[in-house]
């Protein structure tokens, strides 16, 4: 597969369809959650009240036209409903279709939101994951031996 136009930009209310599209497959899919079309809506209804307000950010990536990921990330604070290490940069939810996985494409989320933390001057940056972890290694995080309070996931920060 060719890729011609690679783009990483923030989320507009006029990409909900989209959004709530891969954040449904995202649950269903590498969570395994039984969660219903009505009940994606609310949540990403929700999600995208937050992202627009300003208290959390999504970028979508979209290749060729379409959006095939996501990165959800925030600036810990008590405004959000996530807030384990308050001034700290977290990476909640990150998600690549799954055609399109191993290619580099989840780098490239990781580095733009690490980036743009680092711009307005947060230094410090940390995610939770179920995964093995071996992803997040490659990307220059480490595993800090704690246990997250809020989803029980380990903490990995860089």
């Amino acid at each position: 597969m060719v890729i011609n136009n690679l783009v990483i930009r923030n989320f507009k209310a006029d990409d909900l369809h989209d959004f709530t599209k891969m954040f449904t497959t995202y649950f269903r899919s590498d969570f395994n959650i039984d969660i219903s079309d009505d009940g994606a809506n609310r949540l990403c209804k929700k999600m995208a009240e937050d992202i627009l307000s300003g208290i959390v950010n999504l970028d979508l990536l979209i290749v060729d036209g379409k959006s095939i990921g996501f990165i959800n990330a925030q600036i810990d604070t008590p405004k959000s409903d996530w807030c384990e290490r308050e001034g700290w940069g977290f990476i909640r939810e990150m998600y690549i279709h799954k055609d399109y996985r191993g290619r580099g494409f989840g780098s490239k989320l990781v580095k733009h939101v690490e980036e743009t933390f680092y711009t307005i001057g947060v230094r410090q940056i940390y995610l939770t994951s179920d995964e093995t972890g071996d992803f997040w290694i490659s990307c220059g995080y480490k595993e800090s031996g704690e246990i997250s309070s809020i989803n029980n996931g380990p903490i990995y920060e860089k």
